[in-house]
Protein backbone atom coordinates (compact mmCIF):
# COMPACT_ATOMS: atom_id res chain seq x y z
CA UNK A 1 0.00 0.00 0.00
CA UNK A 2 1.16 3.27 -1.07
CA UNK A 3 2.07 6.58 1.38
CA UNK A 4 -1.51 8.21 2.28
CA UNK A 5 -2.45 11.87 0.80
CA UNK A 6 -5.06 14.08 1.69
CA UNK A 7 -5.26 16.78 -1.12
CA UNK A 8 -7.54 19.87 -0.21
CA UNK A 9 -8.82 21.45 -3.73
CA UNK A 10 -9.60 25.15 -3.65
CA UNK A 11 -11.38 25.72 -6.74
CA UNK A 12 -12.15 29.51 -6.29
CA UNK A 13 -8.46 30.56 -6.08
CA UNK A 14 -6.23 31.95 -8.81
CA UNK A 15 -7.14 32.72 -12.45
CA UNK A 16 -6.54 29.64 -13.64
CA UNK A 17 -9.02 26.45 -14.15
CA UNK A 18 -7.22 23.94 -12.08
CA UNK A 19 -9.78 21.06 -13.05
CA UNK A 20 -8.71 21.21 -16.45
CA UNK A 21 -4.89 20.01 -14.96
CA UNK A 22 -6.70 17.79 -12.05
CA UNK A 23 -6.94 15.08 -13.19
CA UNK A 24 -2.80 15.04 -14.71
CA UNK A 25 -1.92 16.31 -11.37
CA UNK A 26 -4.01 12.95 -9.49
CA UNK A 27 -1.88 10.83 -12.23
CA UNK A 28 1.43 11.86 -10.90
CA UNK A 29 0.39 11.72 -7.33
CA UNK A 30 -0.54 8.11 -7.91
CA UNK A 31 2.68 7.01 -10.33
CA UNK A 32 4.64 8.44 -7.49
CA UNK A 33 3.29 5.89 -4.90
CA UNK A 34 0.77 7.68 -2.85
CA UNK A 35 -3.03 6.55 -2.30
CA UNK A 36 -4.93 10.03 -2.63
CA UNK A 37 -7.88 11.36 -1.15
CA UNK A 38 -9.50 14.46 -2.68
CA UNK A 39 -11.11 16.96 -0.32
CA UNK A 40 -12.50 20.21 -2.51
CA UNK A 41 -12.90 23.10 -0.45
CA UNK A 42 -16.52 24.75 -0.04
CA UNK A 43 -16.00 27.19 2.72
CA UNK A 44 -13.77 29.16 5.19
CA UNK A 45 -11.45 27.18 7.44
CA UNK A 46 -12.76 23.91 6.40
CA UNK A 47 -9.48 22.91 5.39
CA UNK A 48 -7.99 23.89 9.00
CA UNK A 49 -11.14 21.87 10.42
CA UNK A 50 -10.90 18.69 8.74
CA UNK A 51 -6.83 18.84 8.82
CA UNK A 52 -7.46 19.03 12.61
CA UNK A 53 -9.66 16.21 13.19
CA UNK A 54 -7.98 13.65 10.69
CA UNK A 55 -4.23 15.27 9.82
CA UNK A 56 -2.27 12.60 11.48
CA UNK A 57 -3.85 9.53 9.86
CA UNK A 58 -1.91 10.66 6.54
CA UNK A 59 1.94 11.08 5.19
CA UNK A 60 1.35 14.03 3.58
CA UNK A 61 -0.87 16.79 3.01
CA UNK A 62 -1.18 18.43 -0.13
CA UNK A 63 -3.46 21.96 -0.67
CA UNK A 64 -3.93 23.95 -4.23
CA UNK A 65 -4.73 27.49 -3.56
CA UNK A 66 -3.50 30.60 -3.21
CA UNK A 67 -1.72 32.02 0.12
CA UNK A 68 -4.75 32.16 2.28
CA UNK A 69 -5.58 28.62 0.93
CA UNK A 70 -1.85 27.59 2.72
CA UNK A 71 -2.78 29.88 5.62
CA UNK A 72 -5.47 27.42 6.40
CA UNK A 73 -4.04 24.14 5.49
CA UNK A 74 -0.70 25.50 8.08
CA UNK A 75 -2.95 26.65 10.57
CA UNK A 76 -4.53 22.96 10.50
CA UNK A 77 -0.74 21.35 10.71
CA UNK A 78 0.23 23.60 13.81
CA UNK A 79 -2.92 21.63 15.68
CA UNK A 80 -1.78 18.23 15.87
CA UNK A 81 1.10 16.45 17.88
CA UNK A 82 2.86 15.23 14.58
CA UNK A 83 2.24 17.07 11.38
CA UNK A 84 2.47 14.71 8.33
CA UNK A 85 4.80 16.57 5.40
CA UNK A 86 3.39 19.66 3.54
CA UNK A 87 3.12 19.95 -0.17
CA UNK A 88 2.05 22.79 -1.81
CA UNK A 89 0.83 23.77 -5.42
CA UNK A 90 0.26 27.32 -5.79
CA UNK A 91 -3.03 28.67 -7.89
CA UNK A 92 -3.52 31.93 -6.08
CA UNK A 93 -2.39 35.47 -7.96
CA UNK A 94 0.86 36.34 -6.30
CA UNK A 95 1.72 33.76 -4.36
CA UNK A 96 4.66 35.16 -2.12
CA UNK A 97 5.67 31.56 -0.20
CA UNK A 98 6.37 29.76 -3.33
CA UNK A 99 8.67 32.22 -5.03
CA UNK A 100 10.13 32.36 -1.12
CA UNK A 101 10.59 28.31 -1.33
CA UNK A 102 11.29 28.63 -5.29
CA UNK A 103 8.04 26.56 -6.12
CA UNK A 104 7.23 25.90 -9.59
CA UNK A 105 4.26 28.27 -10.80
CA UNK A 106 2.78 25.63 -12.98
CA UNK A 107 0.85 22.86 -11.27
CA UNK A 108 2.05 20.22 -12.48
CA UNK A 109 5.77 20.83 -12.39
CA UNK A 110 4.85 21.72 -8.65
CA UNK A 111 3.34 18.13 -9.05
CA UNK A 112 6.20 17.20 -10.09
CA UNK A 113 8.14 18.43 -7.13
CA UNK A 114 5.81 17.24 -4.04
CA UNK A 115 6.75 13.91 -5.32
CA UNK A 116 10.43 13.89 -6.19
CA UNK A 117 11.38 17.14 -4.15
CA UNK A 118 12.76 17.20 -1.06
CA UNK A 119 12.19 18.80 3.20
CA UNK A 120 12.52 21.48 3.93
CA UNK A 121 12.08 22.56 7.54
CA UNK A 122 10.47 26.01 8.23
CA UNK A 123 10.00 28.55 11.00
CA UNK A 124 5.63 29.24 11.04
CA UNK A 125 4.27 32.18 13.00
CA UNK A 126 2.27 32.39 15.99
CA UNK A 127 -0.83 35.93 16.42
CA UNK A 128 -2.42 35.69 19.06
CA UNK A 129 -4.16 32.21 18.71
CA UNK A 130 -3.56 32.09 15.22
CA UNK A 131 -0.96 31.27 13.15
CA UNK A 132 0.40 33.02 9.55
CA UNK A 133 3.13 31.24 7.10
CA UNK A 134 5.34 34.40 6.23
CA UNK A 135 3.55 37.81 7.33
CA UNK A 136 1.52 39.46 9.52
CA UNK A 137 0.95 43.22 8.86
CA UNK A 138 -0.86 46.23 10.01
CA UNK A 139 -1.63 49.89 8.37
CA UNK A 140 -1.66 51.23 5.14
CA UNK A 141 -2.54 49.03 2.10
CA UNK A 142 -2.69 45.97 4.19
CA UNK A 143 -5.78 45.07 3.57
CA UNK A 144 -5.43 45.12 -0.23
CA UNK A 145 -5.24 41.61 -0.85
CA UNK A 146 -8.50 40.19 0.38
CA UNK A 147 -10.32 43.75 -0.43
CA UNK A 148 -9.73 42.91 -3.77
CA UNK A 149 -12.59 41.61 -5.62
CA UNK A 150 -11.60 38.04 -6.86
CA UNK A 151 -12.25 38.36 -10.55
CA UNK A 152 -10.50 41.50 -10.59
CA UNK A 153 -7.31 39.45 -8.80
CA UNK A 154 -7.90 36.92 -11.85
CA UNK A 155 -7.53 38.87 -14.60
CA UNK A 156 -5.60 41.80 -13.63
CA UNK A 157 -3.11 39.85 -11.44
CA UNK A 158 -0.79 41.88 -9.04
CA UNK A 159 -1.84 45.48 -11.31
CA UNK A 160 -4.85 44.59 -9.65
CA UNK A 161 -3.67 45.06 -6.29
CA UNK A 162 -1.68 48.35 -7.40
CA UNK A 163 -5.15 49.40 -8.57
CA UNK A 164 -6.84 48.89 -4.93
CA UNK A 165 -3.58 50.26 -3.45
CA UNK A 166 -3.90 53.68 -5.44
CA UNK A 167 -7.12 53.96 -5.18
CA UNK A 168 -6.60 53.74 -1.06
CA UNK A 169 -4.45 56.85 -0.39
CA UNK A 170 -6.39 59.09 0.57
CA UNK A 171 -7.81 56.87 3.15
CA UNK A 172 -4.50 56.26 4.98
CA UNK A 173 -3.92 57.20 8.61
CA UNK A 174 -1.33 57.12 11.22
CA UNK A 175 -1.71 54.37 14.00
CA UNK A 176 -0.51 55.09 17.31
CA UNK A 177 1.75 51.92 18.47
CA UNK A 178 3.64 50.68 22.02
CA UNK A 179 5.52 48.03 20.73
CA UNK A 180 8.25 45.95 23.13
CA UNK A 181 11.30 44.03 21.76
CA UNK A 182 14.37 43.07 23.32
CA UNK A 183 13.98 44.16 26.46
CA UNK A 184 12.87 47.56 25.44
CA UNK A 185 9.35 49.57 24.17
CA UNK A 186 8.86 52.07 21.44
CA UNK A 187 6.61 54.19 21.07
CA UNK A 188 5.69 56.15 18.34
CA UNK A 189 2.85 56.85 15.30
CA UNK A 190 3.36 54.44 12.26
CA UNK A 191 1.66 53.84 8.67
CA UNK A 192 2.63 50.37 8.09
CA UNK A 193 3.79 47.38 10.37
CA UNK A 194 4.43 43.87 9.54
CA UNK A 195 6.54 40.74 11.33
CA UNK A 196 7.73 38.35 8.21
CA UNK A 197 10.22 35.35 7.82
CA UNK A 198 10.14 35.51 4.01
CA UNK A 199 11.72 36.62 0.84
CA UNK A 200 8.91 38.33 -1.11
CA UNK A 201 5.57 40.18 0.43
CA UNK A 202 2.76 41.72 -2.08
CA UNK A 203 5.01 39.89 -4.68
CA UNK A 204 8.12 42.66 -4.60
CA UNK A 205 11.24 40.42 -3.74
CA UNK A 206 13.86 41.21 -0.95
CA UNK A 207 16.90 42.41 -1.43
CA UNK A 208 19.50 39.30 -0.25
CA UNK A 209 21.40 41.58 1.73
CA UNK A 210 18.87 41.79 4.26
CA UNK A 211 19.79 38.31 5.35
CA UNK A 212 16.01 37.13 5.53
CA UNK A 213 16.20 33.28 6.73
CA UNK A 214 13.03 30.94 6.80
CA UNK A 215 14.43 28.43 9.81
CA UNK A 216 16.41 30.81 12.11
CA UNK A 217 14.11 31.22 14.78
CA UNK A 218 13.69 34.67 13.93
CA UNK A 219 11.30 37.16 12.27
CA UNK A 220 11.71 39.96 11.17
CA UNK A 221 9.86 43.47 12.17
CA UNK A 222 9.61 46.51 9.98
CA UNK A 223 7.71 49.42 10.52
CA UNK A 224 7.18 52.57 8.65
CA UNK A 225 7.25 55.87 10.60
CA UNK A 226 4.44 58.50 10.29
CA UNK A 227 5.21 60.82 7.31
CA UNK A 228 4.02 64.50 7.24
CA UNK A 229 5.39 66.33 4.10
CA UNK A 230 5.74 65.68 0.36
CA UNK A 231 9.51 65.67 0.92
CA UNK A 232 9.18 62.79 3.27
CA UNK A 233 6.84 60.71 1.33
CA UNK A 234 9.11 60.93 -1.64
CA UNK A 235 12.56 59.92 0.56
CA UNK A 236 10.31 56.60 2.12
CA UNK A 237 8.96 56.12 -1.20
CA UNK A 238 12.69 55.98 -2.99
CA UNK A 239 13.85 54.26 -0.09
CA UNK A 240 11.13 51.40 -0.41
CA UNK A 241 12.18 51.50 -4.05
CA UNK A 242 15.67 50.40 -3.27
CA UNK A 243 14.65 48.57 -0.38
CA UNK A 244 16.88 50.36 1.58
CA UNK A 245 15.27 49.99 5.54
CA UNK A 246 18.42 51.88 6.80
CA UNK A 247 16.69 55.18 6.61
CA UNK A 248 15.33 56.84 9.77
CA UNK A 249 11.74 56.19 9.14
CA UNK A 250 11.93 52.71 9.45
CA UNK A 251 12.26 50.22 12.71
CA UNK A 252 14.10 47.15 11.77
CA UNK A 253 14.55 44.54 14.14
CA UNK A 254 15.37 40.62 14.15
CA UNK A 255 13.39 38.77 17.09
CA UNK A 256 11.73 35.39 17.73
CA UNK A 257 8.98 37.30 19.80
CA UNK A 258 7.27 40.99 19.82
CA UNK A 259 4.25 42.66 21.25
CA UNK A 260 2.46 45.13 20.20
CA UNK A 261 -0.28 47.15 21.86
CA UNK A 262 -2.91 50.22 20.30
CA UNK A 263 -5.15 52.73 21.31
CA UNK A 264 -8.02 51.13 19.80
CA UNK A 265 -8.52 47.89 17.38
CA UNK A 266 -6.67 47.57 14.74
CA UNK A 267 -6.72 45.89 11.44
CA UNK A 268 -4.13 42.70 10.53
CA UNK A 269 -3.88 40.71 7.43
CA UNK A 270 -2.41 37.25 7.61
CA UNK A 271 -0.64 35.91 4.85
CA UNK A 272 -2.63 38.45 2.72
CA UNK A 273 -5.83 37.30 4.45
CA UNK A 274 -8.13 39.44 7.04
CA UNK A 275 -6.66 38.61 10.86
CA UNK A 276 -9.10 40.75 12.86
CA UNK A 277 -8.64 43.90 14.77
CA UNK A 278 -7.30 43.53 17.83
CA UNK A 279 -5.79 46.28 20.20
CA UNK A 280 -2.84 44.07 21.65
CA UNK A 281 -0.89 41.62 19.40
CA UNK A 282 1.80 38.77 20.72
CA UNK A 283 3.78 37.10 17.79
CA UNK A 284 6.02 34.51 18.08
CA UNK A 285 8.09 32.98 15.93
CA UNK A 286 7.72 29.25 16.39
CA UNK A 287 10.95 27.35 15.23
CA UNK A 288 11.32 24.42 12.23
CA UNK A 289 7.81 23.78 12.84
CA UNK A 290 6.58 22.26 9.57
CA UNK A 291 8.40 20.24 7.10
CA UNK A 292 7.60 21.09 3.16
CA UNK A 293 8.71 19.68 -0.07
CA UNK A 294 10.71 21.71 -2.27
CA UNK A 295 12.33 21.06 -5.41
CA UNK A 296 15.53 19.21 -4.73
CA UNK A 297 17.50 22.46 -6.48
CA UNK A 298 15.66 25.18 -4.44
CA UNK A 299 18.10 27.97 -3.25
CA UNK A 300 16.19 28.76 -0.31
CA UNK A 301 17.15 31.81 2.25
CA UNK A 302 18.16 29.47 5.37
CA UNK A 303 20.36 29.37 8.36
Amino acid sequence: MGKKLLFFVNPKAGHGDIRSVLLEILQIFTQGGFDVTVHPTSGPREITQVISQVGEDYDMVVSIGGDGTLNETVSGLMTLNHPPLLGYIPGGTVNDVAATLSLPKNPLEAAKTIVTGREFVMDIGAFNDRWFTYVAAFGAFTDVSYATPQPDKRILGRLAYLLQGVNRLADIRPIHVRMWIDGQMIEDDVLFGMVASTTSVGGFRFKEDLAVSLNDGLSEVVLVRNIETLDEFNRVATALLKQDLRSPYFYVYKTDRVRFQFEKPVAWTLDGESGGEVKAAEIRNCHNSLRIVVPQTASIAES
